[in-house]
């Protein structure tokens, strides 16, 4: 056997060997540790509306409006760095923050209920589309599964209210049918 690939074949067993030792010299990762990644959960929904960005973003930014389609009681500072605070009959409030703010285009805001073990975030996204307008809902930062579904089953039926009181001038939350009446987590 040729020199050269006998001392390869040496040099080859050798980190095998070596790779092996380290591998079971290795301590085992404790199960009981708590992992450092923390894993958050987001939906985006959207829905489109028949008139135009300014008058969609009215409803998000003005607290006369806000209680027309979403909580009974709103208070709302429409700037950046403002506070808001909503309320639903026999719930607590969902108080916060805007994060961002640009007219006729985007609200974004902390959420935090006072039940809720972490404050989320919702941003609001508007996108003119020939006449009509496309709300986009972005919600993020819930730590649970469980969380994020009751967070977008509540928004799926508020901005499908959005949309009907807007188009309709039909308040679906005192509508015959029964509509829940939990705000969005």
């Amino acid at each position: 056997m040729n020199s050269k690939l006998l001392s390869f074949i040496i040099l080859l067993c050798a980190s095998i060997n070596a790779a092996a030792q380290q591998r079971t010299t290795r301590p085992a990762a404790k199960p009981s540790e708590p992992s450092p990644v923390t894993v958050m959960r987001a939906a985006t929904m959207q829905v489109l509306i028949a008139t135009d960005a300014v008058s969609v973003f009215a409803y998000l930014s003005d607290s006369t409006k806000i209680r027309g389609w979403l909580a009974d009681q709103a208070v709302l500072d429409p700037q950046f760095g403002g506070k808001f605070h909503f309320r639903w009959k026999d719930q607590d409030p969902v108080d916060g923050v805007v994060t961002e703010y640009i007219a006729a285009n985007t609200l974004a805001l902390t959420w935090k209920h006072p039940g809720d073990e972490a404050e989320t975030q919702v941003k609001f996204k508007l996108s003119p589309q020939g006449g009509q307008t496309l709300v986009e809902l972005e919600h993020r930062g819930f730590a649970s599964a469980a969380d994020l579904e009751k967070a977008v089953k509540s928004w799926v039926f508020y901005l499908e209210n959005l949309k009907s009181v807007i188009e309709n001038q039909t308040d679906m939350r005192t509508a015959p049918k029964p509509a829940p009446r939990t705000r969005p987590r």
